[in-house]
């Protein structure tokens, strides 16, 4: 099936989006400041030998102003479901953003992705986390999905690069797990959207699946690893581009 990765700022390219033009939006925004404080994460060397390092996310949490306008966006351009990965603590705020925008849409319910292989807490004072959570917006009107009366609860273990080491992205979310929510959320054939695509997983899933894909990734590097792997030929890196399974954390 067709897809459409481009390389920029996502709110730019939502502006030119037409109302109701994509069927579903699956999306993995930046999490809040508190998520991007420097902690211990793990990182890959040029031998693909795991190990652990201090430091925070290598990009921007969003912002309030951010989330405002990105929630106003998919609210205009996503027809059916919306879908947008977050920490426990931001579930209301994007449920708030979402439902704040003029165009009907209900907050249904918050779902819930289980690691059983969470990082746990290094220091030792408190308990770790072995989840995330997925708040779920639907446009005003007859609601249909394709899970019956499944809960939304999803077990699926974190990302992993080749021999178990790595990954894409340093947030990328596991394949099995977006190609779950690819076909409980759209049907084949329709437009599933992520604007911060990252590694370009939903992408990947929505290929696999039949539907359509549209979305945008900031990060020059990141970009190129997403167009890769739409390509089917991350398997195939060339010298000049970046490697999946190289200097990640």
């Amino acid at each position: 099936m067709s897809w459409d990765l481009r390389h920029g700022d996502c709110l730019e390219g939502l502006r030119g989006l037409a109302d109701k033009s994509v069927d579903c939006t699956i999306t993995d925004p930046p999490y809040e400041a508190e998520a991007h404080t420097k902690g211990r994460r793990r990182k890959i060397d040029a031998n693909g030998n795991g190990y652990c390092v201090a430091a925070p996310l290598p990009f921007a949490a969003i912002t309030e102003d951010q989330r405002t306008e990105i929630a106003w966006h998919l609210g205009r351009v996503s027809a059916r479901w919306i879908l947008v990965f977050c920490q426990v603590e931001a579930s209301q705020a994007w449920a708030t953003a979402l439902t704040s925008s003029p165009f009907g849409i209900e907050y249904i319910r918050t779902m819930v992705w289980i690691k059983p292989d969470g990082q746990p807490q290094f220091t030792g004072d408190r308990p770790g986390c072995g989840y995330e959570s997925i708040v779920v917006a639907h446009r005003g009107g007859k609601k249909r999905w394709n899970g019956g009366g499944k809960t939304g609860l999803f077990t699926h273990i974190r990302e992993r690069g080749p021999g178990g080491n790595g990954a894409p992205h340093p947030t990328t979310k596991p394949l099995p797990l977006m190609r779950e929510l690819v076909s409980l959320f759209s049907d084949p054939g329709e437009l599933v959207l992520d604007p911060f695509a990252g590694s370009g997983s939903t992408g990947v899933a929505c290929g696999m699946l039949g539907r359509r894909f549209i979305g945008w990734e900031l990060d020059a590097a990141y970009y190129e690893i997403a167009r890769r792997r739409l390509n089917g030929d991350e398997a195939k890196p060339r010298p000049e581009q970046p490697s999946l399974f190289g200097e990640t954390i």
